[in-house]
């Protein structure tokens, strides 16, 4: 594999797992799953909720964060952005305030950053090393508690977006299907310093069509497809070593202008989180809050 011009500038480097989807002969007679809830009414005993099956794979990844100008979600797929925001740490951990709130700030940042016409922010996650209990409730509003995702994986394929827009913008999707049409999660810890298990990316670029798979994901509110990801030694990861308190990171899952024929742009980033073994002692258990929204311009 040849070292990217990132790789020679950015000196710190690190060890660690990630884990990849099985290259299973499964897969080729049945679609990878996942089910988020008890599946019901089923007449065979021993329902499966999942058929998906990971294997850890030891990577270099390297720091970005001393070189942020050097990323972008057009040329990598992810970048570090400041983000400052109004609210507390503590008001960040708090799903409604968060959707009443941060919402609107995030939709303001997005717009600015992208030229957006339109921002339609449609999840809001909060993740734990803790793995807290599911409130059933924040799930059927599409607010979730999780513990942290250690598979890598890209949250949306193509073809879930163009479904969400037209099942939750109706009146408009066509036209807004016409925009430009990117989906960028907004990444921020809630816990400083951050350095427990942090979130890795790989580099769209060092990445090829058949490393990706279709994938179900079914909630009790979205039957949802995601992408997958098989490993591949040509594989570039990167993580923040160091993370202000307004740092963001964005992460890109789709993007249309990918998609044409002449596309020159990152689609998707795949990402996951590592358990950093050389990480400063003392570190607290990781707490990290994304929101996921469709950016049209």
């Amino acid at each position: 594999m040849a070292t990217s011009p990132e790789c020679e500038q950015l000196g710190y480097a690190t060890h660690g797992q990630i884990r990849y989807l099985d290259r299973l002969d499964l897969y080729e007679t049945e679609k990878p799953y996942e089910v988020t809830f008890l599946p019901v009414n089923v007449d065979q005993p021993g329902a499966r909720r999942t058929n998906l099956k990971f294997k850890s794979y030891p990577v270099v990844l390297r720091d970005f964060s001393t070189r942020r100008d050097a990323f972008s979600t057009d040329i990598q797929g992810f970048e570090l952005d400041t983000f400052p925001t109004s609210l507390l740490p503590s008001q960040l951990k708090d799903l409604a305030t968060v959707e009443e709130l941060y919402h609107p700030e995030a939709v303001a940042f997005l717009e600015q950053k992208y030229g957006a016409t339109k921002v339609f922010i449609f999840d809001t996650t909060i993740r734990s090393a803790q793995k807290p209990e599911r409130d059933a409730s924040a799930l059927l509003r599409n607010q979730q508690i999780l513990g942290l995702a250690t598979d890598c994986h890209v949250d949306q394929s193509p073809g879930s977006v163009r479904r969400r827009v037209q099942h939750s913008l109706p009146d408009e999707a066509q036209t807004l299907l016409k925009q430009r049409v990117r989906v960028i999660n907004i990444w921020r810890p809630l816990v400083q310093p951050y350095h427990s298990n942090p979130l890795a990316m790989c580099d769209w670029r060092s990445t090829v069509p058949q490393d990706y798979t279709l994938s179900d994901h079914k909630t009790p509110v979205w039957e949802g497809e995601s992408l997958q990801v098989y490993q591949n030694p040509d594989h570039r990861w990167w993580f923040a070593r160091d993370m202000k308190e307004e740092d963001v990171i964005l992460i890109k899952m789709f993007d249309s202008e990918a998609a044409k024929p002449d596309g020159q742009v990152a689609m998707c980033t795949p990402h996951c989180s590592f358990d950093w073994k050389d990480a400063p002692e003392s570190t607290r258990p990781r707490e990290s809050m994304e929101i996921r929204a469709i950016v049209f311009s």
